[in-house]
């Protein structure tokens, strides 16, 4: 296979574009492109923990306290105590996030929309299962290496 045709380039590229996109859209927002996943998750269900939305999203949990911190900040969250666990705490919209939730949405759908221009409803839903398909083989794969390194490292 030629270098210039893997899936990782244009994986890459999308990704790139999408970053520019998503940070240029909701700049006046004060919103990066890194906390609207984190929205996206609250806005379809208000109240989970920094745990859930790390395993949703198959990211650490350093980077999600990191994000939710910049929506705190810019006032789009704020945090509660878990009521049966002391060691977690719910994340919560604000008005000011529900306020632009619509906007949120429209712009995501926007940029999906964009992606998949000229796309048949059946091809732009078999790009997005094959595409989480992906996710879901890079996420066990650097699972599995971390595992044999751990084991390599435990002998």
């Amino acid at each position: 296979m030629q270098q210039a045709h893997t899936a990782g380039r244009w994986l890459s590229t999308v990704h790139r574009y999408s970053y520019i996109f998503l940070s240029k859209t909701f700049a006046e927002y004060g919103i990066g492109q890194g906390q609207i996943k984190f929205l996206m998750i609250l806005f379809e269900q208000d109240g989970v923990t920094q745990e859930h939305m790390a395993g949703e999203l198959n990211i650490d949990k350093a980077t999600v306290a990191r994000a939710i911190r910049k929506l705190e900040t810019e006032d789009y969250v704020i945090r509660k105590p878990h009521e049966s666990d002391r060691r977690a705490n719910l994340i919560f919209l604000t008005d000011k996030a529900k306020g632009i939730e619509s906007i949120i949405k429209k712009e995501m759908t926007h940029w999906t929309e964009t992606l998949t221009h000229g796309f048949s409803d059946e091809e732009r839903q078999t790009a997005i299962e094959l595409l989480k398909r992906m996710a879901d083989n890079a996420v066990k794969e650097v699972e599995r290496m971390e595992e044999v390194k751990s084991n390599e490292t435990a002998e």
